[in-house]
């Protein structure tokens, strides 16, 4: 699908189905924020989910083939930007929220100003918007970027600074992320960003399901999303870290069908939840 024009940015947008028509679920994928965008969820989890489900992936303003705007990017602002592209793809139904790291306080933030939009909000190992929440899990990673790609970078410095990338890819990669750290309002719009009033969380009414790593600096998120929304599901996928989660497709993948409503693999019965805070 081409790029789409969603609040004043123009965003890539691909959907996935495979299979016949008739009533399905619509999975709504949103990455993590950074230097990433949707491509390797796409590859992993949204295709493969797309033979029961309408799937929907889009890159954030300035991401991947996302248009860089020079403004914009706080949290109400990629919240602006979703509603505006289900609008735009002719989405009116509720949708699934599969928030992945920084997607998961896009999600959230979704659920609580527009429930009448999501039918439920899926985390994958994401983030909340808690107290200190973009300084403990965003800020050290953006401000290593802005001190490599800022100076005279090598190939080595920009390697280390995309870890596991091919090379071919590192140069543009590095165009992209000087772009953004250094010609928009990024840097400082993550920097300043509140967290959610605890009251605010009484505003989810949809289901919601996390799934963290048991490895995973993102963990005990899992102990104060249930504090907060009550109601929220927890599940574990022992040993996986916040690098890795990603690439259980398998078990992720599993976990992703029963939380969405669909039937589960045959492995995903051998899926069991267990307690926040363990591993």
């Amino acid at each position: 699908m081409p790029l789409v024009r969603a609040n004043g940015a123009d965003l890539r947008v691909d959907r996935y189905r495979v299979g016949p028509p008739g009533a399905r679920p619509t999975v709504v994928f949103i990455h993590g924020l950074g230097l990433s965008d949707h491509a390797g969820l796409a590859l992993t989890l949204g295709i493969p989910l797309s033979t029961g489900a309408d799937v929907v992936l889009y890159a954030l303003r300035g991401h991947g083939r996302s248009q860089v705007v020079p403004s914009g990017y706080r949290l109400v602002d990629h919240v602006a930007d979703l509603v505006a592209l289900l609008d735009a793809v002719g989405i009116g139904h509720p949708v699934h929220l599969v928030g992945c790291s920084y997607g998961g306080a896009v999600a959230t933030v979704t659920a609580i100003r527009h429930p009448e939009r999501v039918a439920s909000v899926v985390h994958a190992d994401g983030v909340l918007p808690v107290p200190g929440w973009t300084q403990r899990h965003i800020m050290p990673w953006l401000e290593q970027g802005m001190d490599t790609l800022a100076s005279d970078y090598t190939e080595d410095d920009v390697a280390a600074l995309f870890t596991g990338v091919p090379r071919r890819k590192l140069d543009a990669m590095a165009r992209r992320g000087r772009r953004m750290l250094l010609d928009t309002t990024m840097f400082e719009d993550v920097r300043n960003e509140p967290a959610l009033d605890p009251a605010e969380y009484a505003g989810i009414t949809c289901p919601v399901f996390a799934i963290y790593g048991g490895r995973s600096e993102m963990l005990y998120l899992a102990d104060v999303l249930t504090e907060h929304v009550p109601h929220a599901t927890i599940h574990v996928v022992p040993g996986a870290n916040h690098g890795d989660i990603y690439y259980r497709t398998r078990e992720l993948g599993d976990l992703l069908r029963l939380a969405v409503g669909l039937p589960p693999r045959e492995r995903a019965a051998s899926l069991v939840a267990a307690p926040a805070g363990q591993g």
